[in-house]
Formats: structure tokens, sequence, C-alpha cells
């Protein structure tokens, strides 16, 4: 039989390692569709005008991208806390039954 064995921290570590990749990705996201929105309507004004169109549409696949990135990190981070929580508690239950 093969056996497994689970580290409650190692997966605790890299639950958090997740949530924090999900908030710094949401970050860097909303940082970048401010700063360059603005150096865009800056730099071309009423001259690029059809240049900041497509170039919004292009920023605005970008943006949904990194929020799918964003949530894709927040979800990980959920279903391994909701794993965690789910393994302790079989564990522990399953330990209240070896008696030695």
């Amino acid at each position: 039989m093969n056996e497994t064995m689970v580290h409650p921290e190692a997966v605790q570590t890299f639950g958090a390692t997740s949530a924090a990749l999900g908030t710094a990705t949401a970050t860097a996201g909303a940082f970048d569709a401010a700063a360059v929105g603005a150096a865009v309507t800056a730099v071309f004004g009423l001259i690029g005008q059809e240049f900041a169109a497509a170039y919004s549409v292009a920023q605005a696949n970008h943006l949904r991208g990194v929020g799918l990135l964003a949530a894709a990190h927040a979800a990980t981070a959920a279903a391994v806390s909701a794993g965690i929580a789910s393994f302790s508690d079989a564990d522990g239950t399953g330990a209240c039954g070896v008696r030695v």
C-alpha cells in the first residue's frame, strides 16, 4: 500500500502564499489600469483618439485576464483552507480511534 503524508503547516503556507499572490496580482492590475490609462490619455490626447480607443480595448482584456488570475489565486487559497480544515478534522477523528 502506498503511504501519503500531509504536512499541514506546509499546506497552510501554500494557502497563505496563494492568498498573498491573489492580493498582489489584483493590486498590480489596479495600479496598472490607473497609471497606464492616465499616461495614454496624456500622451496622445485628442490627436490619438483612435489609438487610445483601440488601446483601451486591449487594456480591458488584459485587466480581465489579471482579474481572472487574481481570482484563481484567491480560489486556490480558499480551497486549501477548506481542505486543510477537513483533513485536520478527519485526522483528529481517526486518531481518536487509535488506542495504545
